[in-house]
């Protein structure tokens, strides 16, 4: 046990979960009841700024900063047969972060050479996705539109810091023409800071 915590340490080894911290999504999956009463508490929640996640039926919200994602199920099911709502219940949770997205993709198209979906995983860049996609095609511009969550940021392909924004599962990357005259970027610093993390 001693070694495998230190390998664990060392990276040698792959430590289970990582803790969750304030902000982190989680999917939180009820089994062990009622049908009817699994989609009442199944679903994705958010660590909240006090470091709890407020669940279903529940009055007061269940701590899971510092705990494991597993850790933070065995909390919520001491703490719904605690309140005297479910006698046996059977809770799963998967951090979002560390998930991989099981059949993710991130859209390419426009000036690529193979338009198309690119299988999502953590940590893919702006730049992987489009190599991915066969690279630029000889008519591609400086412009690389990135469509996420109804809202359009427009990327400078020729910055680096903008070939290394991570994506997200679901994103759409969309590569302008290039212009017949000045290849200019039509985007904004402001407009991307959000991205650049």
């Amino acid at each position: 046990m001693r070694a495998f915590f230190w390998l664990s340490l060392m990276g040698l080894l792959p430590v289970s979960a990582a803790e969750l911290a304030k902000g982190d999504a989680i999917q939180l999956t009820l089994r062990g009841v009622a049908p009817s009463e699994q989609s009442q508490v199944t679903g994705d929640y958010t660590v909240d700024d006090s470091g709890r996640v407020r669940l279903p039926l529940l009055d007061d919200p269940v701590a899971a900063v510092g705990l494991s994602p597993a850790g933070f199920a065995r909390r919520a099911e001491a703490a719904y047969r605690a309140a005297g709502i479910y006698t046996q219940p059977a809770i799963e949770v998967v951090a979002l972060k560390d998930k991989e997205a099981v059949g993710a993709v991130v859209s390419v198209g426009g000036c690529v050479k193979s338009d198309g979906e690119v299988a999502f995983r953590q940590g893919l860049t702006v730049l992987q996705a489009l190599n991915a996609a066969g690279g630029l095609d000889p008519f591609a511009g400086r412009n690389v539109m990135l469509m996420r969550g109804g809202k359009q940021y427009c990327l400078d392909f020729k910055q680096l810091a903008h070939k290394n924004i991570e994506l997200e599962a679901n994103d759409t990357l969309q590569v302008e023409q290039r212009p017949a005259l000045i290849d200019r970027w039509k985007g904004s610093a402001e407009r991307i800071a959000i991205l650049m993390k």
